[in-house]
């Protein structure tokens, strides 16, 4: 006997405004709805039975009536929720308004309920009781080792909604370990390799709702960072998608009339250096082959930085990454060993920001403050050294301490941790624990003078002109200049520009943007033609051999790098080693006087190549004016936020407390053997 067909409805809880991350301030300025689709949901359909079919609701694109909302509830066999900490008041509110009183059961996974379990098991706070009655499953770590027990359990105990406390899916090993243990961070019966798996349910969403999209390569960290939770329910080390799934994910992207930016959501993008390496070298196939429609940009552990993955950053630069985010979280050594942030002691982490700068890559970072070591003067060291290195995207968080991690634990062992009712933002909340070299009061506003310090306009279009100072923008550039994008620029102008108070400002960030890419655009010309004059001309390449003194060899060995990505960029019916090995023979040909006319010949020709792909770049509206606008628009979200943060800081009231618990009901067990989907 079959078993009966089933209707889910996937919802996606609404971001608050007061997060940096959401970007709702700037989503009309620059035509969409939401900046990122809900990717967790999207794969955990994928992985449900076929008898399972969906729709999805997400209420950072739409927002309907309560009355619309309830209906569509109601109609459903099952709720499946994916959130991370930051979305409870918008569940909470779902569940005490719409869904209240409803048959309808409710299944909540994601980074959420993986790390705040015990929260919403006894509750203590009301809003933790409305989610303690109001759900009847959780879903510890990756939802795809559940669906099995998830199916089951839907048809079964859990097909109709109640109040009693829910049913807990998670590992033995997991239950039975201590709050803050690291111990089953490697155990692979645990932490399962990904296996191939099917790309998520884009069928689900209209993309034009969405600034960016996403796709996971891998998941899981090897760094054992003392406030971190992602590791504690995604592992201590990197698994990654197969070759074949992360071409699968990328080429059904496109097939759905997509170009743009692409968030490689990774955990850790270089946590597994063997596996990315094979992973990029997919992506830049899949670019070259496809005259590059998307541009990447991931998050990644400092040591991207190191000798031991320079290797990397060339290859993230040929895939067509854009930006990367890095935890930098506190320039203070000290305060980095405090938080067992090991990666970030072994680089000079200037030097490693200037690198990546270099390789045309914009740095985004995060920055934590409240470390044991960190005084009222360390908000103006973070400042200052975001400014220093040209971070523009400063994310700047107080530091929160995250449930089942090793800092939370410490602080509860040593009487100095403080419940909140949301504890989940870092941007807006009381301080949660007692700091020792400041006081609360000194910690909060040393963190919103920070904030003052690098989002107000003039603060961040400065930074954003030193970057664009030291960014040197790759012809590897993804994506297509779109009609949205015109609309953002004139919204921008508007808005920013004539309206802003910070005008001057502004426009200069623009000017600079707009006269770096006249002079390189006048430079590539200039040595476009001048190797087009010296190709034409039977005498200027010499029939033998080159000099071997530095000042003739090393222009040569730096045009074969340039002749080397043009060869990648325009030739993409050409393996990347056979390009690789033709540049490597090349110079070494050059250094040992042995480079034929024909060689340099082909040299030159190539290097051409590359000046002209390099003056489309900077044609109008070139690389770095573009840069300035969207690192202008992102500014006037960033500047809102920090607003309204500051503005709120004499406002907030005290905590509550609710002395409501529920006993869990856990169901605990090994993975059954299903593929596990991204978080």
């Amino acid at each position: 006997m079959t078993d009966p067909a089933m209707r889910g409805l996937l919802l996606y809880p609404e971001f608050p405004a007061s997060s940096f991350w959401s970007y709702r301030h700037i989503m009309p300025m620059v035509g969409a709805k939401a900046a990122f689709p809900p990717l967790g949901l999207l794969t955990f359909a994928a992985l449900m039975p076929p008898d399972w079919s969906f729709e999805l609701l997400d209420l950072n694109v739409e927002r309907p009536s309560d009355e619309t909302l309830r209906a569509r509830i109601a109609a459903a066999d099952a709720v499946f929720v994916s959130a991370m900490s930051v979305q409870k008041p918008s569940l909470a509110a779902v569940l005490s308004g719409p869904a209240r009183g409803l048959d309808t059961p409710w299944v909540l996974g994601g980074p959420y309920p993986s790390s705040y379990r015990n929260h919403i098991l006894e509750a203590r706070t009301p809003s933790d009781t409305i989610l303690c009655r109001g759900l009847d499953v959780l879903a510890w770590g990756e939802g795809g080792q559940w669906v099995p027990e998830i199916d089951r359990l839907l048809r079964a105990e859990r097909r109709r909604h109640s109040d009693a406390c829910p049913v807990l899916l998670v590992p033995q090993a997991i239950a039975a370990q201590e709050p803050g243990s690291r111990r089953a961070l490697n155990d692979r019966t645990i932490f399962r390799e990904l296996g191939r798996t099917p790309p998520p349910r884009w069928d689900l969403i209209d993309i034009r709702d969405y600034r960016a999209m996403m796709v996971q390569t891998t998941v899981g960290c090897r760094f054992r960072c003392d406030f971190c939770d992602i590791i504690q329910f995604n592992g201590g080390f990197t698994r990654p998608k197969t070759l074949e799934s992360v071409r699968e994910e990328l080429d059904t992207l496109l097939s759905l009339g997509y170009t743009g930016g692409v968030f490689t959501v990774d955990d850790n993008f270089v946590g597994n250096p063997d596996a990315i390496e094979s992973i990029l070298h997919v992506m830049i196939d899949f670019q070259r082959a496809h005259d590059y429609p998307f541009s990447f940009y991931t998050q990644a552990s400092l040591d991207l930085g190191s000798p031991k993955l320079a290797h990397l950053l060339p290859l993230m630069k040929t895939a067509g990454f854009s930006e990367v985010f890095l935890g930098i979280e506190n320039p203070d050594p000290a305060a980095l060993a405090r938080m067992n942030k090991k990666q970030n002691l072994k680089v000079e982490i200037g030097e490693t920001v200037a690198a990546i700068q270099q390789a045309g890559i914009e740095v985004m970072a995060g920055f934590i403050f409240g470390s044991d070591e960190d005084t009222i003067e360390t908000a103006d060291a973070i400042a200052r050294f975001a400014t220093n290195v040209a971070i523009p995207t400063a994310m700047a968080g107080m530091l929160t301490p995250i449930p089942h991690t090793p800092l939370a634990e410490r602080l509860r062992a040593e009487g100095r941790l403080r419940e909140a009712e949301f504890s989940g933002n870092n941007t807006d909340d009381e301080v949660q624990f007692v700091p020792r070299r400041m006081s609360a009061e000194e910690m909060r506003q040393g963190y919103y003078h920070m904030l003052e310090r690098l989002f107000t306009p003039g603060a961040m279009y400065r930074r954003s002109g030193a970057l664009i100072d030291r960014l040197e923008p790759h012809i590897f550039h993804g994506g297509r200049t779109r009609s949205a994008d015109v609309r953002a620029a004139l919204r921008s102008l508007w808005r920013q520009g004539i309206a802003g108070e910070a005008r001057r400002e502004y426009f200069r960030l623009l000017w600079q943007g707009m006269s770096r890419d006249l002079s390189r655009f006048r430079e590539a010309r200039r040595a476009a033609a001048r190797l087009q004059r010296t190709l034409r001309s039977p005498d200027a390449v010499p029939r033998a051999t080159v000099s071997t003194t530095p000042a003739d060899t090393d222009p040569l060995l730096k045009l074969v790098d340039r002749a080397r990505d043009a060869v990648l960029r325009s030739q993409p019916e050409r393996a990347f080693t056979d390009v690789d090995a033709w540049a490597a023979g090349l110079k070494r040909k050059i250094e040992q006087r042995a480079a034929s006319a024909a060689d340099l010949r082909t040299l030159y020709r190539w290097s051409r190549e590359y000046f002209l792909r390099q003056r489309q770049l900077h044609r109008f509206p070139g690389a770095y004016l573009v840069k300035a606008f969207n690192l202008a628009i992102k500014g006037l979200h960033y500047d809102i936020v920090m607003s309204d943060i500051v503005r709120a800081s004499n406002a907030e009231p005290a905590p509550r407390r609710h002395d409501a618990r529920c006993s869990p009901t856990a169901a605990t067990g090994a993975n059954d053997g299903a593929r596990p989907s991204v978080p």
